[in-house]
């Protein structure tokens, strides 16, 4: 068995053993209790904004999960804060960007669509830097679908393109996480 498999059947094993003692403890996974979606248990780990306000539950070390509208939870990426010597500032963070929006419109306004996410039960999400902030769009629930694209939104600006592209979901909703949940982050 080579090293990556045997890291990745031991995340397994913590994340299973994480659930059961969620749900042994508290009779529920407190993973659902995400921003503004009720109060965490005293002991949870959260992701606080600038501001102070509770931002998002944390999925894993990156994955963040938001409540962007009454009962749309969402998975929003974070990374460090670097200084100046590229070095990672302590128990700083911030919202992650390079993903891309596929449009099926010319000029990146409508018809917008995400890639669909790997990962079980969450929804498909991407984020992309723009002139007012860093955007989560976020998908509708459901299958993955072909769509004629002509436009693609990128942290650089727009980019016209005729193209056919499968593996997409509809985006449902947009946020901008910097007006949002203004960094930088941190866990409490």
């Amino acid at each position: 068995m080579d090293h990556l498999h045997r890291l990745f059947l031991k995340r397994a094993w913590i994340a299973a053993g994480s659930l059961v003692l969620g749900f042994t403890s508290h009779g529920s996974a407190w993973a659902q209790i995400t921003s503004g979606g009720g109060s965490p248990p005293p002991n949870a780990i959260v992701l606080i904004d600038s501001t102070g306000k509770l931002a998002a539950r944390a999925l894993n070390e990156t994955i963040m999960l938001i409540t962007v509208s009454s009962g749309v939870v969402a998975p929003a990426l974070i990374h460090p804060i670097y200084d100046a010597d590229g070095r990672a500032a302590s128990g700083l963070a911030t919202w992650q960007t390079s993903g891309s929006v596929l449009f099926t419109s010319s000029d990146c306004t409508t018809g917008g669509h995400v890639y669909s996410l790997p990962h079980a039960g969450v929804r498909a999400t991407t984020q992309v830097q723009t002139p007012a902030g860093i955007m989560l769009y976020v998908g509708e629930i459901g299958t993955t679908s072909t769509v004629v694209v002509h436009s693609i939104l990128y942290d650089t600006g727009c980019s016209p393109v005729t193209i056919q592209q499968n593996g997409l979901i509809p985006v449902l909703i947009t946020i901008n996480l910097s007006a949002a949940y203004p960094p930088p982050l941190t866990f409490q």
